[in-house]
């Protein structure tokens, strides 16, 4: 019957009759349709249809001429072109998965696919607006392992596109649906490290210490060395943005500590291990000990085409010539950073790159120029809700209104 189906999918999305009648129907229309008492129109049932995120055909009950052994063949042929790296042909085969059969699960893990294929190749914003579409025929499946791999993919696209607040609520789904399952213990691992991770760019410090603590202590026992190299990692990186004392050099021990996992298990983030102690080192004026490692990452970074990794050494590169008084190398150094974040771009270290060259004006004598840069840097970053970072640039833009020169010796008392 379609009134009750409309029903017990409103109020599995929480929403009242109100809500779903929006302005286009009543509540009562809603009420009646819903006791049976009234057909809602093809043009209404599909604005239900769409606010209730359900296919029409699943109220309608058409038939789409369904083959379920032609659809399972071509799963396995996307399957097989997604292990192959085509994710191209990956992305067309699932969308024809999803013609071919309603069964739930095949849907899911067509969706999945298509997901996960996006998001490898970087377009992320593509990879979120199809989990969307997936999301009535994913958690209706009722498989868990399933619904705790889509909450996975969705806060990846989320925080790659940084939209972290959009991030951390689904790993929060994640993180409850593997919950207390011995099956989904690495999803649940994985989903505690990314809720940490996304704290971070939230700048929720003690709440990424938290989670990554949590994340450690169910980790140490899998001997699973990458993904304690990934979690330890982390904790390296919350301690140092932390400012308490004694926690620089708890971040240095949590870092050689993830470098040490991630060599044992041969991983190619073994690099950014190095790159988080050179930045530490540096932070602790171990500037001769760090140069070394930020060259041989640099070096990495530029075989294996990762420009904005490359960008972030760049940057560390300038604080090196600001703290030397050579701005005009730092100013280089910044320009070069920002043309190859226009090959992959990220928002949070643009700003901080942004901020950086507010200090280069000012230290050329430049204040108008620096306040704009720096104005920039706070916008961008209040924009993607980095609101630690935010915070920073704004204290920097209330320095550089006062009379006389700020320098970057400012700077460094605000951030590390």
């Amino acid at each position: 019957m379609l009134g009750p189906k409309i029903r017990e999918i409103r109020e599995q999305l929480g929403l009242s009759q109100k809500q779903l009648a929006g302005e286009d129907m009543t509540r009562s229309y809603i009420s009646l349709i819903e006791k049976g008492r009234a057909v809602p129109s093809q043009r209404m049932l599909k604005i239900i249809a769409k606010r209730l995120n359900t296919p029409m055909e699943y109220f309608s009950g058409e038939s789409t001429g369904v083959d379920t052994d032609i659809g399972v063949a071509v799963l396995d042929k996307a399957k097989a072109y997604h292990k192959e790296n085509n994710d191209r042909a990956c992305i067309r085969m699932a969308h024809n998965v999803l013609t071919l059969t309603k069964d739930a699960l095949d849907q899911t893990d067509a969706y999945l696919l298509i997901m996960r294929s996006y998001n490898r190749m970087g377009e992320h914003r593509e990879a979120m607006d199809k989990g969307e579409a997936a999301a009535f025929t994913v958690t209706r499946t009722g498989d868990r392992e399933r619904i705790v791999q889509y909450y996975l993919e969705m806060g990846r696209s989320a925080f790659h596109a940084e939209l972290f607040h959009a991030a951390r609520k689904y790993y929060e789904q994640a993180y409850t649906y593997s919950s207390r399952l011995k099956h989904l213990q690495d999803e649940h691992i994985r989903a505690l490290t990314y809720l940490g991770t996304t704290h971070l760019r939230l700048g929720n410090v003690d709440q990424g210490l938290d989670f990554y603590h949590k994340a450690e202590k169910e980790a140490r026992m899998t001997g699973q060395q990458e993904l304690y190299g990934e979690i330890t990692l982390g904790l390296g990186k919350a301690y140092y943005m932390s400012e308490q004392d004694g926690h620089l050099s708890l971040s240095y021990e949590w870092t050689k500590t993830s470098a040490d996992s991630y060599k044992r298990a041969k991983s190619e983030s073994y690099v950014l291990a190095l790159h988080n102690l050179a930045v530490i080192q540096l932070y602790m004026g171990q500037k001769k000990e760090a140069l070394p490692l930020l060259a041989e990452c640099a070096e990495i970074y530029d075989k294996r085409n990762l420009p904005h990794k490359k960008a972030s050494i760049l940057e560390e590169i300038s604080k090196i010539y600001l703290e030397e008084r050579e701005p005009l190398q730092a100013e280089a150094a910044i320009k070069e950073a920002l043309q190859l974040l226009d090959q992959r771009d990220e928002g949070i270290l643009r700003a901080k790159l942004y901020r950086l060259l507010g200090v280069v004006f000012h230290e050329k004598d430049n204040p108008d120029e620096g306040y704009y840069f720096l104005r920039m840097s706070h916008d961008l970053l209040k924009r993607i809700y980095a609101d630690r970072e935010a915070n920073i640039s704004h204290q920097l833009l209330l320095l550089s209104k006062q009379n006389g020169k700020m320098e970057y010796n400012d700077y460094k008392t605000l951030i590390k």
